[in-house]
């Protein structure tokens, strides 16, 4: 079989040859037909994700297809794999509680990372009214807009340009002023940028608001941040990690949750698609240069059929 894999972190992908995997008790052999590519993905080829595995290693932390050899056989699935990593690839292995039957091919390969991290998002601002995302077209936050506006949540983005789905807050030099004059509830802030502006953003929010970080895509550190706001205004920081929450439910739990999921694929949880692309007629390199050109327009998916 073949697999997208890298030798070296930092390095772009190969589309080579590798073993079939071997399968444990627990666990069965996937035919993947179809695999997104998250920004995690990158993050994690270039070594600056949290986790990291011995080299060399496979790319790809999610996907759908038919489960081959093992329990539910004949069946299509949404899948995590065993490992955390190795979707990009012909065949993998998943844990039983790692797969989820469902029919909708292309968008079930997508079901489970960003809804599950929304999911997360719910569970942690259940005591709070006002939302803001840092950003307003990733697909994270897409999904986290439409679920929380269904929720009935007070729900704000911050955005180049004013947003039809969202209010927006105009990412330009009145930034600052602006969150400060629209947002007057204790809030609880997605970030998935970090940087100076995080922290900046933070001390303009009303007191006993939270910083959530789930991503980098500065890949520098949170800062700009006053002590006194964390003191006396009673404003915290924390981070988020969509396997830490998902690996805190049951079985029943995530059965629960991704029946949901599944019930809202085509709305709330549905991705959009920038291309659709084979992995024997790209490179690692032309794959990643793409990914650079979506820019929140959908995501690259990688088609095995």
């Amino acid at each position: 079989m073949k697999a997208f894999v890298i030798s070296k972190y930092g390095t772009k992908p190969l589309w080579q040859q590798v073993l079939k995997p071997s399968l444990l008790s627990h666990q069965v052999l996937i035919k993947v037909r179809y695999a997104p590519v998250n920004p995690a993905d990158i993050y994690y080829s270039l070594g600056i994700y949290g986790i990291k595995k011995a080299l060399p290693t496979q790319l790809g932390m999610e996907g759908v297809g038919e489960v081959v050899e093992g329990k539910h056989k004949g069946k299509l699935v949404a899948f995590l794999p065993a490992r955390q990593v190795g979707s990009w690839a012909e065949y993998v292995a998943a844990n039983e509680n790692d797969i989820f039957e469902l029919d909708n091919e292309i968008q079930g390969s997508m079901a489970i990372i960003n809804p599950f991290t929304v999911l997360g998002f719910q569970e942690r601002a259940k005591q709070f009214k006002s939302i803001l995302f840092s950003s307003a077209r990733s697909s994270t936050a897409i999904q986290g807009i439409k679920l929380f506006k269904e929720l009935g949540k007070d729900v704000w983005a911050i955005a180049k340009e004013n947003k039809d789905y969202v209010n927006t807050l105009v990412d330009d030099e009145s930034l600052l002023q602006n969150t400060q004059k629209n947002i007057k509830d204790k809030t609880i802030f997605f970030d998935s940028t970090s940087g100076d502006k995080a922290g900046t953003i933070l001390t303009a929010l009303p007191p006993n608001s939270v910083l959530v970080n789930y991503g980098s895509s500065t890949a520098t550190y949170i800062g700009k941040i006053n002590p006194n706001q964390l003191i006396f205004s009673g404003k915290s920081i924390e981070g988020f990690w969509m396997h830490n929450y998902y690996n805190s439910l049951t079985r029943q739990q995530k059965e629960v949750a991704f029946n949901y999921i599944n019930s809202k694929l085509n709305t709330v949880f549905k991705s959009d698609i920038y291309q659709i692309v084979k992995p024997q007629d790209i490179t690692g390199e032309e794959l990643y240069k793409l990914q650079a050109q979506t820019r929140g327009q959908g995501k690259i998916v990688l088609e095995f059929k």
